[in-house]
């Protein structure tokens, strides 16, 4: 058993009423080293992202609240802010601060709590937790601010080997933990998948392929799609549920459905999926699909996979890293739509596997494991 020291532990991100995957995340990582025994606490944003810049309908989601973060006080645009927290974060005392990084528009903030606070205290100890190495499609300027924020850092914990490749390659010398992305397990239990699809408007008949999250040019929905449309041509009893708000014109993906004469095989539910919902999908689903054109991992796979849903998905970023030995798992190549097909036939028509399996794989990618790999001391070069 490997015995680490309990620490106190700040993290400087967004938590919940903020709505998404990142404070989820943030939430359940927090609760994690608390269950560990560390003293954790958030510090949350007052604003996130300005109006004009967000893409979706809002940043809150109504009825969530955070148990560890404090109220929000880290302003993005606002660099007066970001030294008031610093002062706040320091006054408080941590041993180790979090900035959890996903979006280079965050970067100025992070790396400005990040010199302020070590010039508070040197012996602070300062983690990025880097969700990718840069924005998917990143621009020039995002990668330089990603680049700033990076040589702030005393060390990095990432969630995939590819994030940890390319953040060697901006700073060779940065000590990186390479962890995972852990499973969730705050969402609602399954519900009868008959009542599920009842609820969302799908036949009881055939299975049921889940498309689910945020709908952005890189998550490849336009393969899934013609994938699916060709294994209906050639008699697939098949239905396709997409849940998630799009965050480009939906006109393109629109287009391909209504030129299929399968176009009521098709449920869409545009809009960001509350998380009192989100079992609801999982539960009328018979296979999850993210057929991405790049990625650094997915937060997606990580609901699937605690559902025990099976999921195809393509071979981008660190997607592999969970269907390397999975019981559930099954890849395909990005942008190759044949192949897309058949790995989908695959899933389809496989032998469902044990439960015990699944337990006995997801277990590894537990929150308990990730706060024990990340906190564990680590071996000299």
């Amino acid at each position: 058993m490997v015995v680490f020291c309990l620490v106190k532990i700040a993290i400087a991100s967004v938590f919940p009423p903020y709505r998404g995957g990142i404070a989820q995340f943030n939430e359940a990582l927090a609760a994690a080293l608390h269950s560990a025994g560390h003293d954790s606490m958030g510090f949350n944003f007052s604003r996130q992202y300005p109006k004009l810049l967000f893409p979706g309908t809002q940043q809150i989601e109504t009825g969530t609240d955070s148990a560890f973060a404090s109220i929000g006080m880290i302003d993005s645009m606002n660099p007066l802010s970001w030294k008031r927290s610093a002062r706040k974060i320091i006054a408080w005392g941590p041993d180790i601060l979090i900035l959890p990084f996903w979006t280079a528009f965050l970067a100025p903030s992070l790396a400005s709590l990040a010199r302020t606070a070590k010039a508070l205290d040197p012996s602070l100890r300062v983690v990025g937790l880097f969700h990718n190495a840069n924005s998917h499609d990143a621009r020039w300027f995002e990668q330089t601010l990603t680049r700033a924020l990076v040589r702030r850092v005393d060390q990095a914990w990432t969630l995939s080997k590819d994030v940890s490749n390319r953040l060697q390659e901006i700073n060779p010398n940065l000590p990186i933990i390479t962890g995972f992305h852990p499973l969730y397990d705050h969402f609602q239990p399954l519900d009868n998948q008959q009542d599920a699809r009842m609820q969302l408007g799908l036949s009881n008949k055939g299975k049921v392929v889940l498309f689910f999250g945020l709908i952005r040019p890189y998550k490849g929905l336009d393969m899934l799609l013609n994938a699916a449309i060709a294994l209906m041509h050639s008699g697939e009893d098949l239905q396709v549920c997409i849940a998630g708000e799009p965050y480009e014109p939906w006109t393109t993906y629109q287009q391909i459905i209504d030129a299929s004469p399968f176009s009521s095989r098709f449920a869409l539910h545009l809009k960001f999926i509350p998380q009192d919902q989100v079992h609801t999908y999982f539960s009328a689903s018979d296979l999850v699909c993210l057929p991405y054109k790049a990625a650094s991992q997915s937060g997606v796979t990580a609901i699937a996979m605690h559902y025990h849903k099976p999921v195809v998905a393509t071979n981008v970023g660190g997607l592999k890293e969970y269907f390397e030995g999975s019981p559930i798992g099954y890849l395909s190549e990005p942008d190759d739509l044949e192949a897309l097909i058949e790995a989908i036939r695959t899933a389809l028509h496989a032998q469902p596997a044990q439960s015990e399996d699944i337990i006995a794989w997801n277990h590894s990618f537990s929150w308990e494991a990730f706060v024990l790999k990340c906190l564990s001391p680590q071996p000299r070069k």
